[in-house]
Formats: C-alpha cells, sequence, structure tokens
C-alpha cells in the first residue's frame, strides 16, 4: 500500500480517532475514577482490603477453571483428531453444541441436578443440601469452558505437520518424547490463546457466582452488586481496576511469549494425523474422558428442553407448554431486540475489523502498534468492567451516552472488532502483496485495488468474524447489563432475572427458544455467504 495521504490514511487516522474515544478513554476513566475522589487523591486502605478479599475469590476460581478447562479441552481435542475409535465424528459435531448455549445454560442444568430439589441430590440420593459456593462456580466455569479451549487447540491439531512428528520416529525417538517435544510446542500458541481466553472469561464470569455462589461472591459478582443494588460508581471503579490488573497482566505476558517466539506451523498433507503407536491405557483414558465430557453435554441439552415442557422441575413433570406462554408474557420484543442488536452490530464490527486489519498489515502508518494494541485490548478487559467503563466515561460532557440505546451498539461493536481484526490479519500476513503491487504498477487505485484483488482475499475472515459475532452478541450481557431498560431489553436477560428468581422451567422455555434462534442465525448467514455456491448447484441439477 502506498504510504501518502491517499483515502486510506484518512480512513486510518477515523478509525485511530474512534479507538482512542471508545476503547481507551473509558478504560482510563475507570482508572481516574478510583484514584480521584471528592475527598482529594489516592485509594483508602479499607477500601483496598475489602477488594482484595474479592480478588483473592476470583483468582482461586479462575485459576483452577484454567488449569482444569485448558487440560480437558486439550485431551477431548487430542481425542477426537488424533486418536481413532468408534463415533468420532459424532462426538465432534455434539461438542459444539455450546456454542448455542447462553451463558447461563449450564447453570440451569447445575440446579436441576444438583438443587435441592435436583434429579440427583434429591430425587436419586435424598439430599437436602444446597451445593452452592466455591465448588459449584468451578464445575460451571470449567464445564462451560472446556469447548472454548477445546475450539482453540483443536484447530492447531488439525494443522500440525505429522512430517515432524515421523522424521522423530524414524531417528528413534519414543512417543513420549515425540508428544512433547514436538506435538506439544507446535501447538503451544493455541494452548496459550485459549488459556488466556478461559481465564478471562472465568474472572468476567459474574452471573454464575450471584446465581449459585451463595456466600462466596467474586470480583466480577461485586462489580455488578455496587452498580446495581448500591450505584457506588467509585467503589465499582476501585474493584475494576483490580480486576483489569491480573486480566491485563495475563494478556500482555500471552503477547509477549508469542512475539517472543516465532511460531509457524505449515498445514499437513497427510491425510490421517492419527497416533499409530499411543500407549492403550492412554488411549483408553483420553477416550473415556471425551465420552463422558460430551455426554453430559448432550444429557445438558435433552435436561434444558425437558425442563421448559414439565410443570415445575422437581416436583410436577406434567408436560405442560405454560413455560413458553409465562416466557413471552411481555412479547417477542426482547428476541427481537437481540436479534436487531445482533446483526447490526455483527456486521458493523466485522467491516470495520478487516478494514482496520488492512490498513495496519498493508500500511507503513505510525501508531500502527499502538492501533494494534487498542483494537485487540476490550479483549483483554471483562465485559462487566467494559460496561463500567462506559457508565464512567459517557456519563458526562462532552459526550454523553448513558440513556440512548446507541451505547449499547457501541459496546459490542467495540468487543467484536478484535475478532474480524484478528482473522484479518491472520489472513493478511500469510498472503504474498505481489498481486496488489502489480495492480498499482499497471495504474489500478488503492480503493480499486482494495475492492478487486483484496476484499475477495478477506470474504473468508468476514464470514467467520461474522458467524462468531452473531453468536456471541446473540448472549452478550455483562458489558451492557447497565444500558438496559425495558425499552430495550434482550433475551439474555430475561434468562438472567428468572433464574435468580428461581423459576428453572421459565428459565429452561427461554434457553431453548434463545439456542434456537442463533442456531437459525447461523445457518442463515451460511446461505447468504454460499448463496453464490448454492445456486450453481442448482441450476445444474435443474439442467441435468
Amino acid at each position: 500500500m502506498k504510504t501518502k495521504k491517499s483515502y486510506f490514511y484518512y480512513m486510518y487516522i477515523f478509525f485511530l480517532i474512534l479507538l482512542v474515544w471508545f476503547i481507551f478513554m473509558p478504560v482510563i476513566s475507570v482508572v481516574l475514577e478510583s484514584v480521584f475522589s471528592d475527598e482529594g487523591i489516592g485509594i483508602k486502605i479499607s477500601e483496598i482490603k475489602r477488594t482484595l478479599t474479592y480478588l483473592n475469590n476470583s483468582l482461586k476460581v479462575s485459576i483452577v477453571v484454567t488449569i482444569f478447562s485448558t487440560f480437558f479441552g486439550f485431551i477431548i481435542a487430542f481425542t477426537l483428531y488424533r486418536i481413532k475409535f468408534p463415533l468420532n465424528n459424532v462426538l465432534k459435531k455434539l461438542i459444539l453444541l455450546p456454542l448455542f448455549n447462553p451463558p447461563f445454560g449450564n447453570t440451569v442444568v447445575f440446579i436441576m441436578l444438583f438443587g435441592k430439589r435436583g434429579v440427583i441430590t434429591h430425587n436419586l440420593l435424598g439430599l437436602n443440601k444446597s451445593p452452592f459456593g466455591y465448588k459449584g462456580i468451578v464445575v460451571m466455569q470449567t464445564i462451560s469452558l472446556v469447548v472454548l479451549a477445546y475450539i482453540l487447540i483443536s484447530s492447531a491439531i488439525q494443522k500440525v505437520d505429522t512430517n515432524l512428528e515421523d522424521a522423530a520416529r524414524n531417528l528413534g525417538a519414543t512417543e513420549k518424547t515425540i508428544f512433547f517435544t514436538i506435538t506439544i510446542p507446535m501447538m503451544l500458541p493455541e494452548i496459550l490463546s485459549a488459556a488466556l481466553l478461559v481465564f478471562l472469561s472465568s474472572m468476567a464470569d459474574f452471573g454464575t457466582p450471584l446465581i449459585i455462589g451463595g456466600p462466596y461472591q467474586t470480583l466480577a459478582s461485586d462489580l455488578y452488586i455496587q452498580i446495581i443494588g448500591q450505584y457506588d460508581m467509585r467503589q465499582a471503579s476501585i474493584s475494576g481496576v483490580f480486576l483489569l490488573i491480573p486480566c491485563l497482566l495475563a494478556f500482555l505476558f500471552q503477547r509477549h511469549i508469542l512475539s517472543k517466539k516465532g511460531y509457524s506451523i505449515k498445514n499437513t498433507e497427510n491425510k490421517s494425523i492419527c497416533y499409530r503407536n499411543l500407549n492403550k491405557t492412554i488411549k483408553i483414558i483420553f477416550v473415556c474422558i471425551t465420552y463422558v465430557f460430551i455426554a453430559f453435554v448432550t444429557i445438558q441439552y435433552i435436561l434444558i428442553v425437558q425442563g421448559a415442557f414439565v410443570t415445575k422441575w422437581g416436583s410436577d413433570y406434567s408436560f405442560t407448554l405454560n413455560n413458553f406462554r409465562m416466557a413471552l408474557k411481555n412479547g417477542f420484543k426482547p428476541f427481537g431486540n437481540s436479534i436487531k442488536l445482533s446483526i447490526v452490530a455483527s456486521i458493523i464490527s466485522s467491516f470495520m475489523g478487516i478494514l482496520i486489519s488492512y490498513l495496519i498489515n498493508r500500511g507503513n502508518y505510525k501508531f500502527n502498534k499502538l492501533a494494534d494494541f487498542l483494537v485487540v485490548l476490550p479483549s483483554a478487559v471483562p465485559g462487566i468492567l467494559f460496561g463500567i467503563a462506559y457508565l464512567v466515561a459517557f456519563s458526562r460532557p462532552p459526550l454523553i451516552l448513558i440513556g440512548t440505546e446507541i451505547v449499547i451498539y457501541i459496546i459490542c461493536i467495540s468487543r467484536s472488532l478484535s475478532v474480524a481484526y484478528k482473522s484479518g490479519s491472520s489472513i493478511l500476513q500469510h498472503t504474498e502483496e505481489d498481486i496488489e503491487i502489480a495492480a498499482y504498477n499497471l495504474g489500478a487505485s488503492e480503493i480499486r485495488t482494495f475492492r478487486d484483488i483484496t476484499s475477495p482475499i478477506l470474504k473468508p475472515a468476514f464470514e467467520a468474524s461474522m458467524t462468531k459475532a452473531i453468536s456471541k452478541n446473540m448472549v452478550t450481557l455483562g458489558a451492557i447489563i447497565f444500558f438496559l431498560l425495558p425499552s430495550n431489553k434482550v433475551a439474555v436477560q430475561m434468562i438472567f432475572q428468572v433464574l435468580t428468581s428461581s423459576s428453572i422451567s421459565e428459565a429452561s422455555a427461554l434457553s431453548v427458544m434463545l439456542s434456537f434462534i442463533s442456531i437459525l442465525l447461523v445457518l442463515a448467514l451460511k446461505i447468504v455467504f454460499n448463496g453464490n455456491h448454492l445456486k450453481r448447484i442448482f441450476l445444474i441439477n435443474k439442467n441435468d
């Protein structure tokens, strides 16, 4: 790309201003809000002690959840892609079911199974003990985040160059040596990315501790209570800064490790990447763990669907449709709001993210590193803290957004930008610029080159980011919960409110409806992006 002051240069400056205004400024505003008060500059010792107690709780949960989720995510990914066993392909599809699960789906099932009127605790074991607390939070977060780790790690496993493993075998290396010195190092970037995302997701989770945490609350749930229950903006800001520190440190550590080591993986040309000489005992253990986890995932969905059609879970299992009538007592508008928010925010964030990736990767502009950091920064900031940041930054001049619907869209766009940016950057970094340079030499403008040459190359990244963004925005809550009014209420907020009132059957009905709508949206998106391909198939069949 030419570096003169073209349209793309001014577009770069425009996007940089937006990143500073809507990402950097809110985060800094929270920090300043925590330091400055009517009493002067600084934070009281009592405020720090109180916050550290909740931070300690959060770290105890998140570190354990990160270890277990990443460990089991790796085992399941390794088992499904590197071990041959019955129903392998079926399990690969079943494990993706949680992608369409609302944030509190696992919590609903946990209460169904282990609550005071749960199937296991009450019906089978005859217990009347509460399973809520630290262990309940860890179990629920681990189960829900294993799939996230699996998706990232499985993408690395599919790209492993097995020729290196075969070469090591030919040189006499044992399977154990190959596994730890070749297989794991080639997958390390995705393993670190998985661990980071699991850690950040666990730290940001406020719903699970509020619903099943009992007396054990984390820093994220305390943030929610400070705003909704007490509207103590200063204490919420202090808690937010302490929540941001470990998240930002983990984010910077992961970026440092990956930038320090030059990882590169070539796609394997082998049709099979299965281990041929895996220890039989290890194989049995890995396969059993995979079967058990995916069986639980499947049972979870069966229970949610069943719970949606019973009168009252735990006491009256007779069939009814009243749960759906109760779920829709306020009309379909919350679902309509979710659909509109998801589609609009996903289109804008995907387009902007892809364009920013092009400007940064192809443009030799100043502040490229700053722009790169800012566009991925929201992925390191817990959602509920990002919401508080907007409360602080945009509740006063020069730009007041509190009370408007647009602030919800801006938050969702800002938090989805990094997905599109990373997808676009990944393609551009592995694509030579020769064709673009040739177009410039033949007299094509930057705009025409981008439209006719670069855009088709970036289309898969746009499709991938749209799919991920729609799934994410349909169930997002933490970042926007403080800005939702009766007029713009979303479906996932209704699930959270129903769960806090202990209406399990109604929550199940809402979860089933939201999951179904999410699946339909993703399928519709696939049809839109593959419309020309389907049209060609239809015409071929018609001619035949």
